[in-house]
């Protein structure tokens, strides 16, 4: 059983990349599958809040939160569904806060780590003062998007052809609403994980 872990934010170049590669290993997309990803990666990092989940010193997770505009998202939905739809019409990106990428290495899924992980991201994005965060999903990440979907109960905005070519979606939550969760994962967390949590905030 592994006694050492930490969220810690990820500012060097190195660190970003091994993040990136680790993902798409994680989350076994092809290549053709990583070129969009991999074109916006160090802009995308530039303008996130991105952290690593450390186990005795290796990277074996974490999440990249996109705080300043464009949002991904919302570039990855069609034309007519961005000039349409109230939900972008009506919602300034200053008040977003995007998901764009989550990982965990298979072998550590399960209550100790993912708890952790998910209560930790969540509250980051919980303390930055947005509004709304958006993500997007993969439908043939089947596991991933259900697992989105049920932890945060979102408002989907636009299912079908991405403007990346990719077959998806785009949903968004009220923050607010993510405290009901934080504190769930918190009460599991001390019922039934082993302490001895780490967290290094930015």
């Amino acid at each position: 059983m592994t006694n050492s872990r930490a969220i810690r934010q990820l500012t060097t170049t190195n660190d970003q990349t091994t993040f990136l590669e680790s993902y798409f290993t994680c989350t076994k997309r092809p290549p053709e599958r990583q070129v969009f990803l991999r074109s916006i990666a160090a802009d995308v990092f530039r303008r996130s809040h991105t952290a690593g989940y450390f186990v005795d010193g290796a990277m074996v997770g974490g999440y990249c939160l996109v705080l300043k505009p464009p949002m991904v998202e919302l570039g990855l939905l069609p034309e007519q569904v961005r000039e349409r739809h109230p939900f972008v019409l009506n919602t300034s990106e200053q008040d977003l806060v995007s998901l764009p990428m989550l990982w965990l290495n298979k072998e550590l899924r399960g209550p100790r780590h993912s708890v952790f992980l998910w209560m930790q991201m969540l509250a980051s994005i919980s303390g930055m003062g947005r509004k709304y965060l958006v993500y997007t999903y993969q439908l043939h990440e089947q596991r991933n998007w259900k697992l989105y979907k049920r932890a945060s109960n979102p408002t989907n905005i636009y299912e079908g052809i991405l403007a990346n070519g990719g077959t998806g979606g785009v949903d968004y939550v009220p923050i607010q609403r993510l405290s009901r969760q934080i504190a769930f994962l918190a009460r599991f967390s001390q019922r039934h994980v082993v302490p001895a949590l780490e967290a290094i905030p930015a």
